[in-house]
């Protein structure tokens, strides 16, 4: 699934939102990012993003298709608990996201769900093996009506 630079700052700033962009959390975005297809100067933005704090209301999400509104909650749920912990503060930026994004509560726990089940898999707690592609197979299987 190839998604916009706004998509990737998102998640950059939902990995901001407890004080810190853990090594994990930057290493998975912006492997992402690359796999997505981005430009370099894409991917340079997305990269200043995990080393200057970023608020999620400094990016626009509205031009997103349906499905990379759904695609990049996905990536955010699994974003979130990459480095192990979902903080209180990161569960509501989840919900501003999802609320941002237009997502009915539903579709935002199969998204997360989808997630999960990737990130179960061998290696997929790391951001380095993480199955991108993975992920969008399932958000299709999972959300159908998505396109």
């Amino acid at each position: 699934m190839n998604l916009p630079t706004q998509s990737f700052l998102a998640l950059a700033a939902i990995a901001w939102v407890d004080g810190s962009m853990q090594k994990k959390e930057a290493t998975g975005l912006l492997r992402a990012a690359r796999e997505s297809g981005l430009g370099a100067d894409d991917v340079a933005a997305i990269e200043r993003a995990t080393k200057s704090r970023l608020e999620l209301t400094d990016v626009e999400v509205a031009p997103l298709s349906e499905s990379q509104k759904v695609f990049t909650y996905a990536l955010a749920a699994w974003l979130a608990q990459v480095d192990g912990v979902v903080s209180q503060s990161e569960s509501e930026t989840m919900a501003t996201l999802g609320d941002r994004l237009g997502l009915a509560e539903p579709i935002r726990k199969r998204a997360a769900a989808a997630a999960n089940d990737i990130a179960c898999l061998p290696g997929g707690g790391k951001p380095e093996l993480y199955d991108f592609q993975g992920l969008a197979t399932r958000l299709r299987e999972r959300l159908p009506q998505i396109k």
